[in-house]
């Protein structure tokens, strides 16, 4: 058990350090956006994650984004404003002053910034890491390019034509500061052969690129491959070739 916990604790110090030698000598960073961890671990498994944010470890959406970078993320560790709840049976923390949204997202993206895995009403550690992950937020500057990855969760109200527009005010806030700057999203179909999967370029403007995964299964359920969307590496590989 102990050298167990030695391995993993070196490999974990491994995979720090060479993420920071990454960020020193790359030109871009690419940032996840949310919705929820997925992308995260796709930019992690795909070595070309630059560091944690806000949005890596929770649930959250493109409006939530663009308020708290409006208000450069004062109010998001506010206690006034976060309480439990759950989801089934996990307790999650959520903020209630990053609630409002429209109702085109996934049902579990429009209950309010969701600490999925932190709990920073108590634990003093959750929120010294939440404040590390606002303060690279805030760090952003025109030194290097930005890709900021986003996740949109396939959902039965889905607006593609929305959802870009909301891109654009997000990404105006950045290029308004003369940071170069973009947003790549992905989401999902469902289809019922291996003949059908594939991956489509939906959106292609000079600063949004926006990509459809055909898939057999929903990135979802109780099957970690299919949650991580594992089963699908073949397909996030075109689209990371392609956004690199």
């Amino acid at each position: 058990m102990f050298f167990k916990r030695i391995i993993k604790e070196y490999q974990q110090l491994k995979k720090r350090l060479s993420m920071r030698l990454k960020n020193v000598f790359s030109n871009t960073h690419y940032i996840s956006i949310g919705e929820n961890c997925l992308t995260d671990n796709i930019l992690d498994r795909f070595n070309i994650k630059s560091f944690s944010t806000p949005y890596s470890h929770g649930r959250s959406n493109i409006e939530y984004a663009i308020h708290l970078e409006k208000e450069r993320y004062r109010n998001l560790l506010t206690y006034e404003y976060l309480y439990y709840d759950y989801v089934g049976e996990t307790k999650v923390v959520r903020n209630r002053h990053y609630s409002q949204s429209d109702e085109t997202y996934n049902k579990l993206h429009v209950n309010g910034f969701e600490f999925t895995h932190h709990d920073v009403i108590n634990n003093d550690t959750h929120r010294k890491s939440y404040e590390r992950k606002v303060l690279r937020m805030l760090d952003l500057d025109d030194r290097k390019k930005l890709k900021f990855i986003y996740h949109y969760r396939n959902n039965e109200n889905m607006n593609t034509q929305l959802f870009v527009q909301k891109s654009e005010e997000f990404l105006k806030l950045y290029l308004e500061r003369n940071i170069n700057s973009e947003l790549i999203f992905f989401t999902q179909e469902i289809v019922s052969t291996k003949e059908e999967r594939a991956i489509v370029k939906i959106h292609d403007s000079k600063n949004i690129k926006g990509y459809v995964l055909k898939t057999l299964e929903a990135w979802e359920g109780n099957d970690q491959d299919v949650f991580w969307a594992k089963k699908d590496n073949d397909l996030l590989i075109k689209m990371i070739k392609e956004i690199k």
